[in-house]
């Protein structure tokens, strides 16, 4: 299956509401977002599980092309909200995109926004 993507919203000098401009988490097959060096991801937990972002990173290091750690979010509790970014190239997938893996119970009502502060 494809990951999702989620559309890039840029932050105005007015502000706006990220939990009016948030996607469903697509928690089996992840999301993905345009990776910009300004970007950030807004997590909003609205289930009664915790959950767990992870943002995949393919780096490699080395002439034995050793894996890179992958950067696990930290948990967000049941109905609070996270913000993480933003993420420097080494997140930056072969088609340009940042993946987001999730870990929970397989939780229901959590959504993704990417805010650009450009």
């Amino acid at each position: 299956m494809a990951r999702t993507a989620v559309a890039v919203t840029t932050m105005t000098e007015a502000g706006i509401n990220p939990a009016a401009v948030d996607v469903a988490a697509q928690l089996t097959d992840g999301n993905s977002f345009p990776w910009a060096p300004h970007r950030f991801v807004f997590v909003l937990n609205g289930d009664d599980a915790a959950v767990t972002p992870t943002f995949v990173n393919p780096s490699t290091v080395g002439p034995s092309n050793l894996a890179v750690a992958d950067l696990p979010g930290a948990s967000i509790p049941p109905g609070e909200y996270k913000v993480y970014g933003p993420f420097d190239p080494s997140y930056r997938q072969a088609d340009g995109s940042v993946w987001i893996d999730w870990a929970g119970t397989t939780p229901a009502n959590v959504t993704v926004a990417v805010l650009d502060a450009a």
